[in-house]
């Protein structure tokens, strides 16, 4: 027997939810994870009103999410296209090593310019060949991902001979992701441009619905006349030019290399993207979402060490926000 009475039904017609409560259920779901955001900042606001919410630490904390954000961002296409990409730290790793090696190697007289476009063809190498590896071969994606991204790490340990790159990086490098435009910092204005860029690829065009139709049923889209071949190699493409791209920020803020640096940024990512994926759009892998995902996963970070926790609450708020992702995302699926 039922727990609650069966909505009347007329003329054999099925039964429909009150449109009411289906409107609210959708807000909820939507506008549940920016509700908690601001909760969240008036509550670390009114604990640490001399601390956290001035500008300087605002700004800080957005801008030290700016290389997590970038690698996120990238990440959203394979994701929303159906597979993983766990080869992004490797590439971030290989990017950042490459970028100033280059620079060591000729005195730093290597124009910037073409060390950021060979760099960022690094990147779309490396998602050609986990493409190929995955469309071709027909082997999984994430253990694909997995094992090149411990070959491109490999090979930023073998080319770097296991030391830190930090010699005759030039000015006009480190100065792209250490300016300010505007009085705001560089990097903010480069994740802002590929949010927007990504926004309107995934909402205005038919190549994010194809990316989408991709992702929701790959044989079904093949079918229906929809390129998905391509549209995995565009994927994995995106995502490695993307994270070649955040290796480059990271070596233009800090001025050198560092082997293995990119596997930080792998669970914030990811925890990222799933939690992005519960809300504005639930059940569906979006630009907004995984930004505000980004800024709770910050927010709570920054509010807690502010506090006094101590630094292992990083890791352990980050994964625990991807538990939460995968389980609401879980959850919401088996309600449908």
């Amino acid at each position: 027997m039922p727990l609650l009475a069966e909505p009347a039904v007329a003329d054999g017609e099925p039964a429909k939810a009150p449109p009411a409560r289906r409107h609210q259920a959708s807000l909820v779901e939507r506008f549940a994870g920016p509700a908690l955001l601001v909760a969240m900042f008036l509550a670390f606001s009114a604990t640490l009103p001399d601390v956290f919410p001035t500008y300087n630490n605002l700004i800080a904390v957005v801008n030290n999410q700016t290389i997590t954000a970038m690698v996120a961002l990238g990440l959203l296409v394979p994701l929303a296209a159906g597979v993983f990409d766990i080869s992004i730290g490797g590439i971030l790793t290989l990017s950042v090593i490459f970028s100033t090696l280059m620079f060591q190697a000729t005195a730093g007289d290597m124009p910037v310019a073409l060390v950021i476009l060979m760099t960022l063809g690094i990147g779309i190498l490396a998602g050609v060949f986990n493409g190929f590896l995955v469309v071709r071969l027909g082997i999984e994606p994430f253990i694909v991902t997995l094992g090149s991204g411990s070959v491109f790490i490999g090979i930023s340990q073998l080319i770097a001979n296991g030391k830190v790159v930090s010699e005759n990086i030039p000015t006009a490098f480190t100065d792209l992701g250490r300016g300010e435009p505007l009085g705001i910092p560089a990097p903010i204005v480069y994740v802002g441009v590929l949010a927007l860029v990504l926004g309107y690829v995934f909402v205005m065009t038919p190549l994010g619905r194809k990316i989408y139709a991709t992702g929701a049923n790959r044989e079904a889209s093949r079918l229906a006349g929809v390129p998905t071949d391509r549209i995995l190699y565009l994927a994995f493409m995106t995502s490695g030019v993307c994270a070649a791209a955040a290796g480059l920020l990271y070596a233009m803020r800090i001025g050198a290399g560092q082997p293995e640096v990119g596997a930080q940024y792998l669970l914030p990512a990811y925890a990222a993207a799933f939690l992005g994926s519960t809300m504005i759009k639930p059940g569906r892998f979006n630009v907004l979402g995984l930004l505000i995902g980004l800024a709770i996963i910050a927010i709570g970070i920054n509010g807690l060490q502010l506090n006094g926790i101590p630094s292992w609450v990083i890791p352990t708020f980050q994964g625990a926000a991807l538990i939460v992702a995968v389980v609401l995302t879980k959850v919401r699926g088996r309600a449908r």
